[in-house]
């Protein structure tokens, strides 16, 4: 059970504040805290127990850490015009006050060492490597990502490489609709081949897309994400164009075909002589049944389903879930023969973001209504109640580590244990204190949930922390800080309680956790 452990505060305000005064922006004086500070057994973590060839690092994304939002030629994309609208972010930012990682770079991949991470995972930013969305890359690009890619190398961290992080550039949605069209397919593969041609000698792990199966129903069924389209008249939202019932799934089947044309192109062109290895990535959000009965059973397995199922078993299997299928009729796209094909087996690995839990039973309102939306279509009610207890603590976030042990033990069932990394583990913070004690609960609890997925078998090769430095948190703005490193309006790094958590955890030598 999660304990939280906020009496820890005072001390850790005390001891972090110490920190800050007298270390670097690139290092850690580990040494200023005492053992007191985190005495208690349930922040400790053994690097040890994990097997020696597993990987922790942490994460960037373009569009939210690299700022420079239009140098070096980039152009808008679609973040950038949509924080523009009014309304769109909650505080009124724009990706232009994230992170300045662009430039900054040099400095993080100093705080990737001093933390003792040994691989990090960021973006390579499409409107920024052709402003034109197509044709011929831009050399300034080209140049900024060797020398990212240099340096990670330089200092003995591994690079993993995402492809799409929605930031499909805006000139592509003005002139065919972006995901909508088939048209993305041949603009996709045309962006990671210059990638696979330019960066594939040194980069060994790729990543096609990040998250589709989140960002699609809230881009295409609600107005929360560019494009912002849905419904005319949908409950709940005031959008002016779209329809929420069948563009979803419109805009995954291409999203979908699109990986499938680029893993074929890098495992035909490019796989042998580069000898890596190619993935997609997902938001894996566990569905407890509220009760242990064949209802609820069933909708918390109708949500996996519509969410999880709905982006592996195309790409595993060849095609989408029966429920689906049988649920949305001809709403939902079919694949040809061919593309079931192209599109079984399409990864060498799953990259799973996993960091919450909810309950799951039946919606009857939901069920007969005559509206038809994405999130209506799986006839699904979602609480983190059960007879009155809450799942788990809430900070923004409900803290649910046995829900990643579930998570695991699925994808070994389900999906035959293909192999994994989580890609994305993380907590946002509504506050920009160091004293992040709650982050790092978050942390050690959910690493002993996956060490114990581990043990029951799961092919787990590794760990990513997000974020590595605050940024752009899409239609939270700077609101939701996730940085294991603060980072301030002159775009100064201040390391977290988490920063220094994680450096003791992964250089056993220190002695700033331990047990009691």
């Amino acid at each position: 059970m999660v304990v939280v452990l906020l009496w820890y505060l005072l001390c850790a305000s005390v001891a972090v504040g110490a920190l800050l005064d007298s270390s670097s922006s690139s290092s850690i004086q580990a040494d200023v805290l005492s053992d007191t500070v985190f005495a208690n057994e349930s922040f400790y973590v053994d690097r040890n127990e994990f097997p020696s060839s597993f990987k922790f690092g942490a994460l960037t994304w373009a569009v939210k850490h690299e700022a420079a939002s239009h140098e070096d030629g980039k152009s808008d994309g679609l973040w950038d015009v949509f924080s523009r609208n009014g309304g769109a972010v909650q505080d009124g930012t724009t990706p232009s006050l994230g992170g300045d990682h662009y430039h900054r770079y040099p400095e993080d991949i100093e705080l990737l060492v001093d933390l003792g991470m040994d691989t990090y995972r960021f973006s390579i930013a499409w409107p920024r490597m052709f402003p034109s969305g197509t044709g011929e890359e831009n050399p300034l690009v080209v140049d900024h990502y060797n020398n990212v890619i240099n340096k990670l190398l330089d200092a003995g961290i591994e690079p993993h490489v995402t492809l799409y992080e929605q930031d499909l550039p805006q000139i592509l949605e003005d002139s065919y609709g972006g995901l909508l069209s088939p048209l993305f397919i041949d603009d996709f593969v045309h962006f990671a081949n210059a990638c696979f041609s330019a960066f594939g000698d040194r980069v060994k792990h790729w990543i096609t897309f990040d998250e589709g199966n989140d960002f699609i129903p809230y881009s295409y069924a609600t107005p929360l994400s560019p494009p912002g389209r849905c419904t005319i008249g949908y409950p709940f939202y005031n959008c002016t164009g779209g329809n929420s019932s069948t563009e979803p799934y419109i805009a995954a089947h291409n999203m979908l075909l699109a990986h499938a044309a680029v893993v074929d192109l890098y495992r035909n062109k490019y796989g042998a002589a580069q000898e890596g290895e190619i993935g997609m990535a997902i938001w894996f959000r566990w569905y407890e049944p509220l009760r242990n009965s064949s209802e609820d059973v069933e909708a918390a397995q109708r949500a996996t389903d519509f969410t999880v199922g709905w982006f592996l078993d195309p790409i595993l299997y060849g095609d989408y879930p029966n429920s689906m299928k049988s649920i949305l009729g001809e709403r939902l796209p079919s694949f040809t023969k061919e593309e079931s094909a192209r599109l079984r087996d399409s990864v060498d690995f799953i990259g799973l973001n996993a960091v919450t839990t909810e309950y799951a039973t039946t919606d009857d309102d939901v069920m007969n209504i005559t509206i038809t939306g994405y999130f209506e279509d799986w006839g699904v009610k979602l609480t983190n109640y059960r007879d009155g207890e809450i799942i788990g603590p809430y900070y923004g976030e409900y803290l649910v580590p046995w829900g990643l042990e579930r998570v695991l033990n699925y994808m070994r069932t389900k999906y035959n244990n293909i192999p994994t990394y989580i890609t994305q583990l993380g907590y946002g913070l509504n506050t920009t204190s160091v004293d992040d004690v709650i982050r790092v609960e978050f942390f050690s609890e959910y690493l002993k949930s996956l060490l114990a997925g581990m043990r029951n078998g799961a092919d787990v090769r590794g760990v990513f922390a997000w974020s590595l430095i605050d940024g752009f948190e899409t239609f939270y703005g700077l609101g939701q800080r996730f940085g294991l490193y603060y980072v301030d309006d002159s775009f100064e790094r201040h390391p977290r309680l988490s920063a220094l958590w994680f450096k003791n955890m992964l250089n056993p030598n220190l002695t700033v956790v331990s047990r009691s």
